[in-house]
């Protein structure tokens, strides 16, 4: 995966938890499904950050 399409799924996966935690405050809290979807969403930006901040690193180092 690509720098960018990395970066591209990170703010995909940061506009879904958006729209939960909105959406949790017009509506009363989070539903059941949406707690485990949110946990879920926390573990792929985690994830793909990590690959981001790996993916860098390789960079400056293959620059040297």
């Amino acid at each position: 995966m690509a720098g960018h399409e990395i970066t591209d799924r990170i703010a995909d996966l940061i506009d879904e938890e958006h729209r939960l935690r909105t959406g949790a405050l017009h509506h009363g809290g989070l539903t059941p499904d949406d707690r485990a979807r949110l946990k879920d969403l926390e573990r792929q930006l985690d994830a793909a950050v990590d690959l981001l901040h790996r993916r860098q690193a390789l960079s400056v180092f293959d620059d040297e």
